[in-house]
């Protein structure tokens, strides 16, 4: 189901986006909110399933309206307004700025290689931004933050917040200032009663010049995102300890540890289960987990009449993973190879939806299964 936001771009030259308003599918936007609380630290549990459910019942093409204000307390609509702005904002950066590997942030720093002594380091004081994040193609590095309110004003007041915390940190190699696109993006809700009328999506987006840095340093900043890009998502899905060596790979420091690093990192991949897609020839092995709307199964047997349990009470299940081959190539941190296997991503299949940075959401039942070796 498409719906609509009035958009607006700063700068205006810049803007993806043709006309006066912006299109985004929910399945978009749950996708979106799937990746991005496995992705998150904390409790992983399916705030991205009951977004169709809110929103107003119309036919395609509809304003992003909710049936009702989002909550009456004001801790309430705080925290659902963030959380689904961030949604909102992952989407959108995904569809019109074609970002897919994100890093997420938090209040202690983050190393993207250790030897290379590449860093993301804070500028200022304050919360820091939601993401530092690029396109599968290994460039357009950027810090983003998402922002979502219910001034009957407009999100002006928002996206000036965000712009503010976008601002609060650089990414570093050797310690010379990396060339970073910053983005603010402001979601003001409408809802269909008792609030304002009408959905807004507004964006901030310059270009912030940094030094020259060399080839390889500039390929190390983006092999240390997709590294925590994709430990990050593997972690709550049964593979926490995998997840563990792709991040000692971002902090070592001497070559030799590095190699060693690499060799664990490999050996629990090779461990680890793959799964396929029943009847999908296309889609590569993958490395994930099932998930539903009550959080991650941890047991990752479920087998096919299981899944076809779980969706019949309809809580939804989804596979999310990894392409196999992917992660194999981000351990080796080759950016070459790195490129090459996500240019060969497949892109479309008939039940299955794919990022551009190796992950899949798969919906399970209905003769959809996944099946692999345990």
């Amino acid at each position: 189901m498409t719906r609509t936001f009035i958009h607006s771009f700063d700068p205006t030259s810049a803007s993806p986006v043709a006309g006066p308003t912006v299109d985004l599918e929910v399945s978009e936007i749950e996708d979106a909110g799937i990746r991005e609380v496995l992705q998150t630290p904390g409790a992983a549990y399916g705030a991205w399933s009951i977004l169709d459910a809110l929103l107003t019942a119309t036919g395609p093409g509809t304003p992003f309206i909710f049936k009702e204000p989002l909550g009456q307390a004001r801790e309430v609509k705080v925290a659902l307004s963030g959380l689904f702005g961030r949604f909102v904002a992952r989407a959108y950066l995904e569809r019109y700025l074609d970002l897919s590997i994100f890093a997420h942030l938090t209040s202690r720093s983050l190393l993207l290689d250790g030897r290379r002594r590449i860093d993301i380091v804070r500028r200022s004081r304050g919360d820091l931004p939601d993401w530092v994040a690029c396109a599968a193609d290994l460039t357009s590095l950027t810090v983003a933050e998402a922002k979502g309110c219910h001034d009957p004003s407009g999100p002006d007041k928002a996206l000036t917040r965000g712009w503010t915390q976008a601002q609060r940190i650089d990414v570093t190699a050797r310690r010379r200032k990396v060339t970073i696109k910053r983005v603010a993006i402001a979601t003001r809700w409408g809802a269909a009663t008792n609030g304002p009328a009408q959905a807004y999506l507004s964006v901030r987006d310059p270009v912030d010049e940094g030094e020259p840095i060399d080839a390889e340093d500039k390929d190390a900043v983006f092999i240390g995102l997709l590294r925590h890009h994709i430990a990050n998502l593997v972690a709550p899905l049964g593979h926490a300890e995998l997840a563990g060596a792709l991040r000692r790979l971002t902090r070592e420091r001497s070559e030799h540890g590095l190699q060693r690093d690499v060799a664990s990192a490999r050996a629990l991949l090779n461990a680890a289960p793959v799964r396929e897609v029943d009847g999908a020839s296309a889609i590569d092995g993958l490395v994930g987990g099932i998930v539903t709307r009550a959080g991650p199964l941890t047991d990752a047997t479920a087998n096919p009449a299981d899944q076809d349990v779980l969706a019949r009470l309809n809580l939804r299940p989804v596979f999310v993973g990894i392409e196999r081959d992917l992660i194999d190539a981000a351990i080796e941190g080759e950016a070459k190879t790195v490129r090459d296997r996500l240019a060969a991503t497949t892109r479309h299949d008939e039940f299955a939806r794919a990022d551009r940075a190796g992950g899949w959401v798969i919906p399970l039942g209905a003769d959809r299964h996944i099946i692999g070796s345990a």
